[in-house]
């Protein structure tokens, strides 16, 4: 049959017909393969697109959470270091230690402020240290210093009554030894001297320049920087170790000087004017 031309050319070509639609659906094959195999490039890039943008997010909130763990840290620091300061003037649980006697000296003391003399009886109970009774005391001065000058008007706070000094002065003043002897503080506490010889030997004419300088500042803003300015006084020598506020201790001098001596000094005078009386 074979060597029939016609069924020979017809053998051959249904042969050639077949040969050529596998090669159309091996081809048509070949290239969607290759579609397959980009669309799956193009896909990976993507993700990995989408996932570089999510780190890039997730770095930024680290960032922002890292911020805010710093700011609770140094704010538990300020709450930790007041509470410090606090425990060193609190009472003891047996109610206090020691009862001040009526009589108190008002005697002038370095800088030109005044240091109380104070008598003390022991009560028989263990006394507080030397630094927790003056810390203690300072806080007591100035709460009385303070209620000294609840409701009196603008226009009472800069009346002056006192030489060329009214109640803004007062406070303005205390403000400014309470800077001074911050920085003492922190010299005292490296085992330096307080202040230089000499240094405050002419306090009338520090006085003077600590009210120049508040010049025109509003008597609310006065009164806030007097509350700010003797709670870092006290924190200041809060800060300074214990052996500085032995009886003549370094440290003893500028406390008291600038602290409670300095503020019964003026609120003797404060409720003396208050009360009608005339202050030399």
């Amino acid at each position: 049959m074979l060597r029939d031309p016609i069924v020979w050319l017809f053998g051959l070509s249904v042969a050639l017909l077949a040969a050529g639609v596998l090669g159309v659906f091996f081809s048509t094959r070949r290239d969607r393969e290759r579609e397959r195999s980009g669309t799956a490039s193009v896909t990976e890039l993507g993700t990995q697109l989408i996932r570089f943008h999510e780190l890039q997010a997730e770095i930024k909130r680290l960032h922002a959470e890292g911020d805010r763990v710093r700011a609770e840290r140094d704010e538990l620091r300020s709450v930790l270091s007041r509470l410090s300061a606090l425990l060193e003037t609190a009472p003891p649980a047996g109610g206090s230690r020691w009862r001040r006697k009526a009589s108190r000296v008002s005697q002038p003391a370095i800088l030109g402020v005044s240091r109380p003399v104070t008598e003390t009886t022991c009560t028989g109970e263990a006394p507080m240290s030397d630094k927790a009774r003056l810390l203690r005391e300072a806080d007591e001065a100035f709460g009385e210093l303070r209620e000294s000058i609840d409701g009196l008007s603008d226009d009472e706070m800069r009346g002056v009554w006192l030489g060329r000094w009214g109640v803004r002065e007062i406070l303005i003043h205390i403000s400014g030894w309470h800077d001074e002897m911050i920085a003492a503080f922190g010299r005292v506490a490296k085992g330096e001297e307080a202040y230089p010889a000499g240094a405050y030997d002419d306090f009338d004419a520090w006085n003077a320049r600590f009210v120049e300088q508040k010049t025109g500042v509003k008597t609310a803003d006065v009164v806030a920087e007097l509350e700010a300015s003797h709670r870092a006084f006290v924190s200041a020598a809060a800060a300074v170790p214990e052996r500085f506020f032995a009886p003549g201790a370094a440290a003893v001098a500028p406390f008291e000087g600038a602290g409670a001596g300095h503020y019964r000094e003026h609120l003797a005078q404060i409720r003396q004017w208050r009360g009608g009386a005339a202050v030399a």
